[in-house]
């Protein structure tokens, strides 16, 4: 990785398990503090909650698309 990609915030490729991880302390930062929490989360914990749920296996829903599909979980290709 280039020097000036460094400083843009991308952060290196990590495990499943890591993202996993993660999300699960943001989880429970929201868990002890509630709402109040969700102000004190960063960047970072917010994207690894959204790939946790990928991972996990929800399908996105584009912001316009209006009908929602028939399956929304699909199953997971692999163990994390």
């Amino acid at each position: 990785m280039a020097p000036s990609e460094a400083t843009r915030g991308e952060r290196p490729v990590r495990s499943d398990r890591d993202v996993l991880l993660s999300a699960a302390r943001a989880l429970g930062k929201i868990d002890l503090l509630g709402t109040r929490a969700l102000t004190n989360l960063s960047l970072h914990e917010s994207e690894d909650m959204a790939l946790a749920l990928v991972i996990l296996g929800l399908a996105p829903i584009p912001p316009l698309q209006l009908q929602a599909p028939d399956q929304l979980v699909f199953p997971r290709l692999k163990e994390f």
